[in-house]
């Protein structure tokens, strides 16, 4: 468990901080909606990335597994996140969670595969 405090730390400031500045950039005018919107897909999608690649790579077997742990403790994270904010809840947004899970697994069998290299 241990293991899985540094990247989640990370992610979870990777995500505040490109929240913050997208948030910026909106206020002043530089982005619009459709940019917002992009970058609100991508920037959950390159932290799970990164995360599971962290994950993998200080793994020693089962990068699977670890990826899918790690990355399941940060969608319960932002399922709470969303639940305090009132965020309303449907199938959209499920099949989101689950493509970010697929993605933290798989990018840590792609961290484990590089250790080894």
């Amino acid at each position: 468990m241990k293991k899985f405090i540094k990247p989640i730390l990370y992610s979870i400031s990777f995500l505040l901080l490109f929240t913050f500045l997208f948030t910026i950039l909106n206020y002043i005018g530089v982005i619009s909606g459709t940019t917002l919107k992009i970058f609100k897909i991508i920037t959950p999608i390159i932290t799970f990335m990164i995360n599971g690649y962290m994950i993998g790579k200080t793994t020693d077997k089962k990068g699977y597994l670890s990826g899918s742990l790690s990355g399941l403790l940060l969608v319960i994270i932002m399922f709470i996140i969303s639940l305090i904010f009132k965020i309303k809840f449907n199938l959209k947004i499920l099949i989101f969670y689950l493509i970010l899970l697929i993605i933290s697994t798989i990018s840590s069998m792609i961290g484990i595969n590089r250790k080894k290299s």
